[in-house]
């Protein structure tokens, strides 16, 4: 039974990178039937290209890595190639399918490489890519100088300054650790730019109620300070921001019940009433004044002005206390005990 299965170790790779080359090629070949153009490549393709890669793989693992080399070398003249015909033809189109194709057999030698669900994972991720076309190109178009300056200021700080700063403990009592802290000015500054973000596509309300539940998942008081901070340039949202922290608060009632329940099971019937209670309270109040704007003549909030959606300021200043809290918190228990703490 074992060399059975043993035996079945190379098929269902081959199958997995069948299935990722297909959905890539289901997408593609969506595309031009909508499209009524003609481009390179379909199901068939992108699901043969997909097995060509694993293939490759397996042999350059039973005969040496010129295999792969070679079939890729060759895939990527028979693109050029492609790509210089249309030319030729007269036809002006990008060059996404060559890149996609390109990446496919990559996916397929994965699955042979031992990396399926990094494979599997990318696969999707491309063919999801590819289908958001037209949302991503309008969201580009309606990409005004402020978001484009937020997006870039946010990526700075998050994928340039965070990985740069030392993970471990530092000066009083060793409790000040910058990657820590940082990291909480990077998720504050997250959850602005992201209710910015999803007001922006989704309208103000439902923008602000989804950041507000997302939010609440991870940190309720964040999500609050975030939410606080923006209220102050953005007066006429003051009521749908009051939501959206209240909805974050909401969330944290669950969180905490789940929480008790994986620690301490048995403190779950002490909890469970008085967070239902504090639960229903708050989404009773989320409720009221949801009906009171309703009620009340209604604000364009279409008309309001988003601006300064990444503040930087208020995330630093907060991550700054953070670290005044911890140095507090560590001296009252080293010279006052447990009680200092309290």
């Amino acid at each position: 039974m074992i060399t059975q299965l043993l035996n079945l170790e190379p098929w269902w790779r081959f199958a997995a990178a069948l299935l990722i080359g297909a959905l890539i090629g289901l997408e593609r070949e969506f595309v031009q039937q909508r499209s009524g153009e003609q481009e390179f490549g379909g199901i068939r393709t992108f699901a043969l290209m997909a097995l060509l890669g694993a293939v490759a793989a397996f042999l350059t693992d039973q005969y040496g890595p010129l295999i792969f080399l070679a079939v890729y070398l060759g895939l990527i003249l028979l693109l050029w190639a492609s790509l210089l015909a249309s030319s030729m033809r007269g036809v002006e189109e990008g060059i996404t399918t060559e890149v996609t194709a390109l990446l496919v057999p990559l996916f397929g030698a994965m699955m042979i490489w031992n990396q399926p669900a990094v494979a599997a994972a990318l696969g999707v991720i491309t063919a999801l890519i590819l289908a958001l076309k037209p949302r991503l190109h309008g969201a580009a178009r309606r990409m005004s100088a402020e978001d484009l300056r937020a997006t870039l200021e946010f990526s700075i700080i998050t994928a340039v300054v965070l990985p740069l700063l030392p993970n471990e403990g530092f000066g009083p009592f060793g409790v000040l650790n910058p990657f820590q802290i940082w990291l909480l000015v990077v998720f504050i500054s997250g959850i602005g730019f992201l209710g910015y973000v999803l007001m922006k596509f989704f309208g103000t309300e439902r923008g602000v109620g989804i950041t507000g539940l997302l939010g609440g998942l991870v940190s309720s008081t964040a999500t609050t300070l975030s939410f606080a901070g923006r209220s102050k340039t953005n007066a006429g949202l003051s009521t749908v921001l009051a939501q959206g922290i209240l909805l974050a608060s909401c969330v944290m009632f669950p969180r905490v019940l789940i929480e008790v329940a994986v620690v301490n099971p048995g403190l779950v019937r002490q909890v469970v009433v008085p967070l239902a209670a504090m639960l229903t309270a708050g989404v009773v109040t989320v409720y009221i004044l949801w009906r009171r704007g309703r009620a009340e003549e209604p604000v364009d909030h279409g008309g309001v002005e988003l601006s300064n959606p990444l503040r930087l300021k208020t995330a630093i200043t907060f991550g700054l206390v953070f670290a005044v809290v911890l140095v507090a918190v560590e001296a009252a228990n080293e010279y006052f005990g447990s009680a200092g703490v309290y």
